[in-house]
């Protein structure tokens, strides 16, 4: 069975949106919110934050394994500004730097407060 169809009748994918576990809504809000993603969303169970095109969904989750055990990667352009700014908000951890990858990227990692894993990633030429 093929899901493909004509050209005209193709649907267009723009965008996928992270779910994200956390164990305490507040503090994820206030987490995210510090390197300028505005709040769309607050529940007492989940938050929706928004940084120019990026958006996060971020659940209530009492299992601080499975956050954890969490990760989602996000494209950025100039990641060594988005670094300063992370740096100066006190946001990382002493190991965290740029670094350059094998498969033409760059980038840095970042804990939220449950330590699930961002990673920004930066294309490079």
């Amino acid at each position: 069975m093929s899901i493909q169809s004509s050209s005209e009748n193709q649907a267009t994918f723009t965008s996928a949106v992270p779910v994200l576990p956390t164990t305490n809504i507040s503090q994820a809000t206030c987490f995210y919110g510090q390197p300028g993603f505005q709040v769309l969303h607050q529940g007492a169970d989940n938050v929706i934050v928004k940084r120019v095109v990026v958006e996060l969904h971020v659940w209530l989750c009492p299992d601080r394994s499975l956050a954890e055990n969490s990760s989602s990667p996000i494209q950025v352009t100039d990641s060594e500004t988005l670094y300063q700014g992370y740096q100066t908000n006190g946001l990382l951890t002493s190991k965290a730097a740029v670094r350059d990858k094998p498969w033409e990227t760059k980038g840095f990692v970042v804990f939220d407060l449950d330590r699930v894993l961002i990673t920004f990633v930066e294309r490079v030429p």
